[in-house]
């Protein structure tokens, strides 16, 4: 969810021009400012730096193909998007301005549905942009903060960047250490052992060698040495082989050598549980989630998660007096902080099926404890069934995840239970504010749960798959084959286009 605001810069001559678009993002939640030619546009985009430009071509003083031609001829390691917004609809004019650096071309008169549309899947980009750096502020300030030196290096010792650690280590600024061969900062006899050992890991001959802590003998810029211990990683990098050597002036502990045994041993711990980790927050998860019940209970089920964890959680159990229950849980964001969002409710739920407690209470007793434990901002928008499996009686609630669609023994979709309340974790409830729809699920039908992550999954020219495109996949289908459809399509629609959101989609049948 964005949670950013963005400010738009509207370059057009026509008054009437500026106050439509101005309107248009007014109701999005855009902040605007307004230019009347060309060349204000250029010297309102330097002076109040905007995070978005709508131009228009046709403008006295300054034309819109040589104001974005001045734009992007500013260096900037920031990404503006400039959106074309213009009359001439010829293919000459289109393909102009985007080689003139416009990043899209949108024709007038305006589709709103198709400006805003267009304008949130700039605002995802952006906001996706700006905590990207963040992510890369707040690691490099953990960096920083480290008491060893960390030393970036490319194949050829070729240091790429260093800690402040490293720096104070080496008594040479950052500045300095970029681009020098890292085998300088050591003495002659470990410049030769350590070329040897990494030369012979690149030839895959000596794998023992990452991770490896190795004793040697830095060199300071005043000429001096000092004892190290240094440790060099792989990282994960795909277009280039970059290294980290984990630097460690160990001068104290030369002089105090009962320390030795100790620092080694935590130095290793140190080394261990970073590489074991990820594995053991993902297992943790898994087994919170009790996965054999869900693959027990017959409910048919796909997640993706953009990242390692999902921020997307399916749930499913029966209880004894043969009722099954179901979530399909889509909490805020990406990733581990996503993942341990939506955690919160895997106890909450186990526990109220096996006391066998209504829908009703249920709900309210997951909403009310996220209330609690989640931090503002936070929230898990899911849908919850119970259905008698026998019977196929139940109840469904929808809060903040697309439709739920009945399907009938063809895969058409008899009926919608649109979301009616809000996401959990948003504000407290007391009993009467949670509405249960009934529902009555016959034989052959099926319930489709799923997050917006399907509904808003973008193929590689920004279409987005939208829930036309998910009842086709279903339509026509064996019940066992549906899930598979939906997931073939989905992805042939993404065509090894990454999806922006999790995916996950539920399928809870009643049997045939």
């Amino acid at each position: 969810m964005i949670q950013r605001t963005f400010r738009v810069l509207i370059a057009d001559d026509m008054q009437a021009n500026r106050a439509l678009l101005r309107a248009y993002l007014g109701r999005l939640g855009f902040e605007t400012l307004m230019a009347e030619d060309g060349e204000q546009a250029v010297s309102m985009y330097f002076e109040h730096m905007p995070d978005i430009v709508l131009m228009d071509l046709m403008m006295p003083k300054v034309d819109g193909f040589e104001a974005i031609q001045r734009i992007r001829a500013a260096e900037t390691d920031r990404w503006v998007p400039v959106v074309i917004v213009s009359a001439m609809d010829a293919e000459y004019d289109v393909v102009r301005g985007l080689e003139s650096g416009a990043d899209d071309y949108l024709t007038k008169p305006l589709s709103y549905q198709i400006f805003a549309a267009k304008m949130r899947n700039l605002a995802r980009s952006l906001d996706f942009q700006a905590s990207r750096k963040e992510a890369m502020q707040r690691e490099a300030a953990v960096a920083d903060a480290m008491a060893d030196g960390l030393l970036t290096f490319d194949s050829t010792f070729r240091i790429v960047d260093a800690n402040r650690s490293a720096e104070l280590a080496f008594g040479r600024v950052r500045a300095d250490l970029q681009g020098q061969d890292m085998r300088l900062l050591l003495s002659q006899e470990d410049q030769s052992a350590l070329e040897l050992k990494f030369l012979s890991y690149l030839d895959g001959q000596s794998p023992e060698f990452i991770g490896h802590l190795q004793e040697m003998n830095g060199v300071r810029s005043s000429g001096n040495g000092f004892p190290i211990e240094l440790c060099v990683t792989e990282l994960p990098v795909t277009d280039t082989r970059l290294f980290i050597a984990t630097v460690r002036d160990i001068s104290r502990r030369k002089l105090v050598e009962q320390q030795l045994a100790d620092n080694t041993a935590r130095l290793q711990q140190y080394h261990d549980e970073a590489e074991s980790e990820a594995e053991l927050a993902k297992n943790i998860m898994e087994r919170h989630i009790r996965r054999d019940m869900l693959e027990q209970s017959g409910v048919r089920f796909w997640i993706s998660p953009t990242q390692r964890f999902s921020g997307d959680i399916v749930l499913s159990a029966k209880s004894a007096d043969g009722r099954l229950y179901v979530m399909l849980a889509d909490a805020t964001g990406h990733g581990l902080a996503a993942a341990m969002s939506g955690l919160t409710i895997v106890n909450d739920f186990y526990h109220a099926v096996e006391q066998q407690v209504p829908i009703e209470r249920m709900v309210l007793e997951i909403n009310n404890s996220l209330c609690k434990l989640l931090p503002v901002g936070r929230f898990v928008s899911a849908a919850v069934v119970c259905v008698d499996r026998l019977s196929g009686e139940g109840g469904i609630w929808v809060g903040g995840v697309p439709d739920v669609l009945h399907l009938d023994e063809a895969g058409r979709t008899v009926h919608r239970y649109a979301s009616t309340q809000l996401p959990f974790g948003v504000i407290s409830m007391e009993s009467s504010d949670v509405a249960i729809t009934s529902l009555s699920l016959g034989q052959c039908e099926q319930l489709l749960l799923c997050s917006d992550g399907v509904i808003e999954a973008e193929s590689a020219d920004g279409s987005v798959f939208a829930s036309a495109e998910l009842e086709r996949a279903l339509l026509g289908h064996d019940p066992k084959e549906r899930l598979f459809s939906v997931m073939e399509a989905l992805t042939a629609h993404l065509d090894g286009v990454a999806a922006h959101d999790d995916i996950s989609i539920v399928l809870v049948e009643r049997g045939c």
